[in-house]
């Protein structure tokens, strides 16, 4: 796959006009070849990283799309660990990255002990790229991976917003009040910005307005729309590769999601724009008035009609079930559309599916199996990442992760310890010392063996695993995150879920003058942390709660 090299076109220069346009001094013939060569699916907006929800919202492109997503056995899914959290989830390196109500947290994919914790930062919307982990707000926060000491802050200071923010060939894009900026991700510098872009229609009118969407980035190229029309942008120049040519108004405060064939832009009102991702032709006008969720192939959602799916190309995936008015942000991975429903207030009627974790087919939509919150900790999808899925279950993250059989359990044990025991039973040395080993270690070992510890199971790494809340105000469970895209003039605050208040040491003041807070190697000290219970069976829901009533003492 092809390498971004962004800093042999920055060299070109790129310089801001005073209306705030991106104008090319130097350098414009290249700048007009690199338009030229794009939109192309082959580069990647992160090369080398291979993660199935590095950012909050899975990817570059905030799709909610893994490609080569693991299918999950809905009857052997289990909770791993939980721990508080109020926010987005990003998954990279084994490590998990999200928000309490105290700041920002980086906890063990494994067992969701914490790596570390900063206090220090009202943030949120995690996204891993590099060595840094860049969140959200009222402003762009960089943390470094390792500690999460602060690295660079931008200083927008907006007066009415900020959006998402999208990390993608070696820059971050935002829009603060209107204007689109491409920051530099080591240092936080601009490296260009636009004020506001111009819709042309095919009768050559033209109409020009600012930005109201945060940015997603595939192909190549930095997504982005107007209040008239949506754009692709050269990541390294801001030069337009293509334009919406139908302008419309109702583009207010929404969501952009990108893959490698399609471009979906929310609109205020049902209907969603849908555009070709090379082309920028519009394609459709798929009906979703909740939880849009794209593919390479399907646009994901519900209606007044029922939730289902509709074709970017064709109609192989077009489908609909009758689940109207119920809510959540789907997860596609693989072939499978991974889904929480929970019935509106104004839903009259039975549904199907109520606090229900669903498994369907994305060609059809036939269930393949549900999970009842009844029987289970489970919620609206933060993130799949490798074999796990995280869920918000009521303030909770909860990891979920298919059960291992103790038979697998055993043979596993004997993959690691009952195979050297029967090397050494079976020594040929004819001494008759049992663990007698024929390397210079032999005595040690042997002692190990006297202490029980041979045959050890390793317990070795778990797979990490890598959501979002629909864009609803009737979902009272889940906290919206299609509304995190604009922060508005608030103070930014997160939620009230619990925080570790336990006994984190502060660290060396960073060059900018924050204290960052310092590993805290104590478990305990994570937030609501809880052992994994079972998701199905009387049995394995009892011990579900009961440790859910355990986990609510030490954070008092």
């Amino acid at each position: 796959m092809e390498e971004w090299h962004r800093r042999s076109v920055l060299a070109t220069g790129a310089a801001l006009s005073a209306g705030g346009l991106a104008s090319i001094t130097a350098g414009a013939s290249e700048a007009d070849d690199r338009v030229d060569d794009l939109p192309n699916p082959d580069l990647d907006p992160n090369p080398g990283a291979d993660e199935d929800w590095a950012s909050y919202r899975g990817g570059a492109g905030h799709a909610r799309f893994v490609r080569d997503g693991h299918e999950f056995d809905g009857e052997s899914l289990e909770a791993a660990w939980s721990v508080n959290h109020d926010s987005t989830v990003a998954v990279a390196d084994d490590i998990v990255y999200t928000t309490t109500a105290d700041g920002v947290v980086a906890l063990d994919a494994a067992d969701g002990a914490l790596v570390w914790e900063n206090t220090d930062i009202d943030a949120r919307d995690p996204v891993v790229a590099g060595e840094r982990v860049y969140l959200g707000g009222d402003e762009i926060v960089a943390l470094d991976r390792d500690d999460g000491n602060v690295r660079w802050e931008s200083d927008f200071d907006p007066e009415e917003w900020t959006s998402s923010h999208t990390v993608a060939y070696d820059g971050v894009f935002v829009v603060a009040d209107g204007t689109l900026y491409a920051l530099e991700t080591d240092d936080g510098s601009v490296q260009w910005r636009k004020e506001s872009a111009v819709v042309e229609s095919t009768d050559g009118d033209e109409r020009e307005s600012e930005f109201v969407t945060g940015a997603a980035a595939a192909n190549g190229v930095v997504y982005a729309g107007t209040e008239t029309g949506t754009f692709a942008f050269d990541p390294t120049t801001g030069e337009t590769v293509w334009r919406d040519e139908t302008w419309y108004s109702g583009i207010t405060d929404q969501s952009i999601y990108a893959t490698e064939t399609g471009v979906l832009s929310e609109r205020s009102g049902p209907e969603l724009a849908l555009y070709d991702a090379q082309t920028g032709e519009m394609m459709n006008l798929p009906t979703v008035r909740s939880g849009p969720t794209l593919s390479n192939e399907s646009v994901i959602g519900g209606n007044d009609q029922g939730y289902g799916s509709h074709s970017i190309h064709g109609d192989e995936y077009d489908w609909t079930i009758d689940v109207t008015y119920t809510y959540g942000q789907a997860v596609i991975s693989s072939e499978t559309i991974y889904v929480y429903f929970q019935v509106d207030g104004h839903n009259y009627g039975d549904r199907e599916y109520d606090q229900t974790l669903v498994a369907l087919d994305k060609r059809d939509g036939s269930e393949k199996w549900t999970i009842s919150k009844d029987d289970a900790p489970i919620g609206h999808i933060r993130a799949i990442s490798g074999e796990t899925i995280y869920v918000d279950n009521d303030g909770e993250l909860v990891a979920l992760r298919e059960r291992v059989d103790d038979e697998d359990a055993a043979d596993e044990g004997d993959e690691n310890g009952d195979d050297e025991r029967k090397d050494e039973d079976s020594d040929d040395s004819g001494d008759g010392d049992a663990g007698e080993s024929d390397d210079a270690n032999g005595d040690e070992e042997a002692s190990d063996d006297a202490d029980g510890d041979a045959g050890e199971e390793d317990d070795g790494d778990a797979d990490d695993g890598d959501s979002d809340c629909p864009n609803t105000e009737s979902d009272s469970e889940c906290e919206d995150d299609s509304s995190d895209d604009f922060t508005g003039s608030d103070d930014g605050s997160l939620g009230d879920d619990g925080g570790d208040d336990g006994d984190t040491d502060t660290g060396d003041q960073t060059e900018n003058g924050t204290t960052d807070a310092e590993d805290n190697g104590d478990t305990d000290g994570v937030p609501g942390f809880t052992t994994g219970a079972g998701l199905v069976g009387g049995a394995l829901g009892l011990e579900w709660l009961r440790r859910r009533g355990d986990a609510d003492d030490p954070t008092e």
